[in-house]
């Protein structure tokens, strides 16, 4: 197929288009390129059409010269806290962008399916746990909800315009090119902190971790022509204090733990995703957070080497 990729510049981004590439589909490769994704490698049939900040009356042209199949849409804000600081700028940013990129698939390929990157933040904290898709979307965070409308403005178009959609809610996502979350916080105090390493919480708090290429392989199973929200997950909880437990083994840190106990704004507290849903389509993580872990404290040790 020929997949139009926005965002592909970021951290998703580049894992979806090396994977999507890697399968033999023709990908264009829309956003800002520099650090992991400009060394990611181009393959026959990878097109980068680079510098591109949306919206940009060069991603319509792109759009109905390209003619995609499938638009998958990465591009947009990834930080809750940067939500929480500056809510209007991330409602621009990912709110009016979603809006803009369907209004020109909408008008230049009418025909492709649009395949949204949303949020397990949108749940906020699940009154049951494995959460399902059916479950009541109660955000904590700014964030959350501007990923909640995009998915509003997805189903706009798909009730009223007959667009071909599917919304993935990804829960945590980590991987090569990580460089913001928990994972890569975690990693950054372990080797530089002076003293103890403080943790945010009790340690008790827990998310539902995924690898990146297990994210990339859930987007090409909705894309062969999938439709409706998924969630993203590997469908295992995993407390802060496992994880932190797994990263010091990983980076031989015999520093002191300290957890503050204090909870940061819009953050939930405990996550573990209903995946039976996505497993309908042949989705099996394939990564388990043991190995995605060790992975990616072998590829964040040079990284820092070479910032320092």
């Amino acid at each position: 197929m020929k997949i139009l990729v926005t965002g592909a510049g970021g951290f998703l981004g580049w894992h979806i288009c090396q994977h999507l590439g890697r399968s033999g589909h023709t990908i264009a490769a829309v956003g800002r390129f520099s650090g992991d994704a400009a060394i990611g490698g181009r393959y026959p049939g990878l097109e980068l059409l680079a510098g591109m900040t949306l919206p940009d009356p060069a991603f319509e042209r792109a759009v109905k010269s390209f003619r995609p199949d499938v638009l998958v849409h990465c591009a947009g804000t990834a930080q809750v806290a940067d939500s929480v600081k500056r809510p209007y700028l991330d409602f621009q940013r990912s709110v009016d962008v979603c809006a803009y990129v369907l209004e020109a698939l909408h008008q230049n390929a009418p025909a492709a399916q649009f395949v949204l990157l949303s949020s397990a933040s949108l749940y906020g904290n699940p009154e049951h746990l494995p959460v399902a898709e059916s479950a009541r979307c109660a955000p904590l965070s700014p964030y959350g909800y501007h990923k909640w409308l995009c998915e509003l403005v997805v189903e706009e178009y798909r009730t009223l315009f007959g667009m071909r959609t599917a919304i993935l809610r990804i829960f945590s996502a980590y991987g090569r090119g990580l460089r913001r979350q928990v994972v890569y916080d975690l990693c950054e105090k372990m080797i530089n902190a002076q003293g103890p390493v403080r943790v945010f919480g009790t340690g008790a708090e827990s998310r539902d971790f995924i690898h990146a290429s297990d994210v990339a392989q859930a987007v090409a199973c909705v894309a062969a022509g999938a439709s409706g929200i998924y969630n993203v997950g590997s469908g295992t909880e995993t407390s802060v204090a496992d994880l932190v437990r797994f990263l010091a083994d990983q980076l031989h840190c015999d520093k002191e733990i300290v957890f503050t106990n204090e909870q940061l704004p819009g953050y939930p507290t405990n996550w573990r995703a209903d995946i039976s849903h996505l497993e309908t389509l042949g989705f099996r993580p394939a990564v388990s957070l043991r190995q995605g872990l060790a992975d990616y404290c072998r590829w964040f040790q040079p990284v820092r080497a070479s910032a320092a």
